[in-house]
């Protein structure tokens, strides 16, 4: 069924509940207040004719020939002693069956129903000057009237009742109409998406915040996010093709050097098989890093553990001290530094960062650690060469150089920042570089003390 299709159908159905709803209550409470006013006409006549009378002269039946002009041709009276047993009864003409009617010696009243009629009966207790009950006075009246008023009541209800359902068929097809008005120019623009497979934004037809216009929005931001990835994506796929058909190309060189001269050629021999392994060490190192790149977007997060940042510190550069003889010092005016993090990924990613240091500098490197309230500040300073001002923004894409000879000279390949800030990403954290060139570079990484509820902590 189609959603237009059920907005009318519910739409109708409701109205219509709420229609048959207040016709009931209509008739009701019409019922209710005819009968009140009715019942209170009836109580005062006859308690006042009661009180004229006298209680020995009803039990008698000696109410005088005047009693019958106070009759209507549809009422009829019945007295009853104490004893509830009937002592007589008087009518003008009326005649049906009272056998239904149920007697209560009390004062009270009822509407029922008898013989197709609407009988309203009242019992009023006759009461003697001291003011104790000697009987009970019955008083039954057909009301005919209250059933021709309800007739043409309930006409009119029924009538309305109809109209306004046609209406509300109307409305709800116009109403179902204006809502899915938008709902079906996105789904052309979808199909559109489908078939063409360009990525295309529903017009904003309205400056409203409604729900529609919000969805409208959210669907052309999802747009964008999806022409940008998609754009990313293939960016890497042409970056990553192009590094890796660079790398093979050099392997295929060398290896017809070594095919044609290298078996004649020492020196030949030697320079191929030295280049064709370092080619294939940075072709490993980059299916390493790429392979590093896609476990980071995974949605399972990391496990965590609470570590010191400061002896994880020491640790790499100890590490880089025995391959790399070069001045690495730490500096922080904290003894300790603990947080929740990925002790495995926060190695790497400050061998990340010193290992840049290391290929752009040879002076001494400074690495500053610090927190505050709620942060842990990671810095790595180098004294190198530095980046233009214009290229420190981009540092971060992958495969993006800044210098593509320098890349290859130093065995870069354009990831280790890119998994920094996605290492730095995983933590909730922010990595962020500041650059002079020929002065030196400054890589700046803030993560949180204590990581959000719902993290994976070990």
């Amino acid at each position: 069924m189609k959603l237009r299709t059920k907005i009318t159908l519910l739409s109708s159905i409701l109205v219509m509940t709420i229609l048959l709803f207040v016709d009931v209550t209509v008739h009701l409470l019409f019922v209710k207040i005819a009968t009140r006013n009715e019942r209170e006409v009836l109580q005062n006549k006859w308690t006042e004719i009661i009180s004229e009378t006298g209680s020995k002269m009803i039990l008698k039946n000696a109410w005088g020939p005047e009693l019958k002009d106070e009759l209507s041709g549809d009422t009829i009276l019945r007295v009853f002693d104490q004893q509830s047993h009937l002592l007589y009864e008087i009518s003008r003409q009326s005649r049906f069956k009272l056998g239904d009617i149920r007697f209560n010696p009390s004062q009270s009243s009822q509407l029922t129903d008898v013989q197709g009629h609407k009988i309203l009966v009242i019992h009023l207790p006759v009461l003697s000057p001291e003011g104790n009950q000697e009987g009970t006075l019955e008083i039954v009246e057909k009301w005919d009237a209250l059933q021709n008023n309800l007739d043409i009541l309930d006409t009119i209800l029924v009538t309305q009742t109809i109209g306004a359902m046609l209406l509300s068929l109307v409305g709800s097809t116009i109403l179902a109409n204006a809502i899915l008005l938008p709902i079906s120019s996105s789904i052309q623009t979808m199909q559109e998406i489908e078939r063409s497979l360009k990525f295309k934004k529903i017009p904003a037809r309205t400056h409203n915040q409604d729900e529609l216009s919000q969805m409208t929005a959210t669907f052309n931001r999802m747009m964008d996010r999806l022409e940008e990835s998609f754009q990313s994506q293939q960016q890497f796929v042409s970056d990553a093709s192009h590094e890796l058909n660079t790398t093979l190309m050099i392997i295929e060189g060398y290896a017809n050097m070594l095919r044609r001269w290298g078996t004649r050629d020492e020196e030949i021999h030697k320079e191929s098989i030295e280049s064709i392994y370092e080619e294939t060490q940075r072709m490993r190192t980059m299916t390493q890093q790429l392979l590093t790149l896609a476990s980071s977007q995974q949605e399972d997060p990391e496990p965590y553990e609470r570590m010191e940042l400061i002896g994880c510190s020491q640790q790499v550069v100890a590490h880089l001290k025995l391959v790399h003889d070069r001045q690495m010092t730490i500096l922080t005016d904290e003894k300790e530094i603990w947080l929740d993090a990925n002790l495995t990924k926060i190695k790497q990613l400050l061998l990340i960062l010193l290992d840049n240091a290391l290929k752009y500098s040879s002076d001494p490197i400074e690495i500053l650690l610090s927190t505050d309230k709620k942060d842990v500040h990671i810095r790595v300073k180098d004294y190198g060469i530095g980046i233009p001002a214009g290229e420190v923004k981009r540092v971060f894409e992958r495969f993006y150089r800044v210098d593509s000879s320098r890349h290859r000279k130093t065995g870069g390949t354009g990831l280790g920042l890119p998994i920094a800030k996605a290492i730095t990403d995983a933590h909730q954290g922010t990595i962020r570089m500041e650059s002079v060139e020929g002065k030196g570079t400054q890589v700046t990484v803030t993560l949180p003390r204590r990581q959000q509820e719902g993290l994976s902590l070990r």
